[in-house]
């Protein structure tokens, strides 16, 4: 009999280890945003793309070598397998990192040996990305770290 209530009490311990909860986990959207950039400074497109919503919306600043906006993850994509083939090796370092509910803004320091004639470059870029649910919808970019941080 007492090896019977074991049993019983193994059972109904072993049914309860077994069970599996799931939760949706989001991730904040500073932390969507910064594995992006951690992303794209290993040049892991996959992972970077991951990140994007299907729908993204990427709208260049008006100067832009080659203006948006980029409607789409694939469309976005195509945008940075564009930009690759221009820098050798590259990085980006955030210079300004605010986040402001849904929104994080972006300054950065792109830099890196050009593709073409091999001379180290650096470009100022300013981001205002939009996350829901954990993933990019938007970004815009602006000329100044100030029109940027104005949209948060």
């Amino acid at each position: 009999h007492v090896a019977g209530r074991l049993l019983e009490l193994f059972e109904a311990v072993w049914s309860h280890s077994r069970r599996v909860y799931v939760q949706r986990v989001t991730a904040a959207p500073a932390e969507t945003v910064r594995a992006v950039m951690d992303a794209y400074n290993a040049r892991d497109m996959d992972a970077m793309m991951s990140r994007f919503r299907d729908d993204v919306v990427w709208h260049t600043t008006p100067g832009f070598l080659w203006p948006g906006p980029y409607r789409g993850r694939e469309a976005v994509r195509g945008l940075f397998e564009h930009w690759w083939q221009g820098w050798d090796t590259g990085s980006a370092d955030a210079t300004q990192f605010e986040s402001e509910g849904d929104r994080v803004m972006v300054s950065a320091d792109v830099h890196g040996r050009s593709a073409g004639d091999g001379l180290d470059v650096h470009v100022a870029l300013h981001w205002v990305f939009y996350v829901r649910d954990g993933l990019i919808e938007l970004v815009r970019a602006f000329e100044t770290p100030q029109e940027a941080r104005a949209e948060l």
